[in-house]
């Protein structure tokens, strides 16, 4: 099961409800980790929520699930371009929507994972359609896509 919502990032919370009781029976609380993760205990329904100026978008899944949305314009990304590595600014060859899914993509994966920025960005790599963590491949798919607005991209457990 897979489930991408979009929606205005005021009602996001209402939205992830409606989604989420379409997939339990019964009723649910909705909590945080530590680090601001919300999740439902107890329950194989996965979800994961960003959201960027007016918009927002919620990734449901019977996996554990991340995602991340940026739109075009709104980052510069000049000052972090040039800490990524050799192989991913080849990819991103300059371009806003390469850094975007390069960002998005490292972005959505802490969030699967219930992390931060600060315990994972500086040791995460994002080339060739993969996500490395100290250069080993992870266990995960990613799923950047382009929009006319920006990028969305998400991150499933395997």
């Amino acid at each position: 099961m897979f489930e991408l919502i979009f929606c205005d990032k005021i009602n996001v919370y209402q939205e992830l409800e409606k989604a989420v009781a379409r997939h339990i029976c019964g009723s649910f609380e909705i909590k945080r980790t530590e680090n601001g993760k919300p999740y439902i205990n107890g329950n194989p329904v996965y979800f994961s929520i960003s959201h960027s100026k007016q918009k927002a978008v919620i990734a449901l899944c019977n996996k554990p699930v991340g995602v991340d949305m940026e739109l075009f314009g709104e980052k510069k990304y000049s000052n972090i371009l040039s800490r990524l590595s050799t192989e991913e600014q080849n990819e991103i060859n300059g371009k806003q929507a390469g850094f975007l899914k390069n960002w998005t993509a490292k972005e959505a994966y802490i969030k699967m994972l219930g992390g931060t920025l600060n315990e994972y960005l500086k040791r995460l790599e994002y080339r060739q359609e993969k996500i490395f963590l100290d250069k080993i491949p992870q266990n995960c798919d990613i799923f950047p896509h382009e929009y006319d607005f920006g990028i969305v991209t998400v991150s499933i457990y395997n």
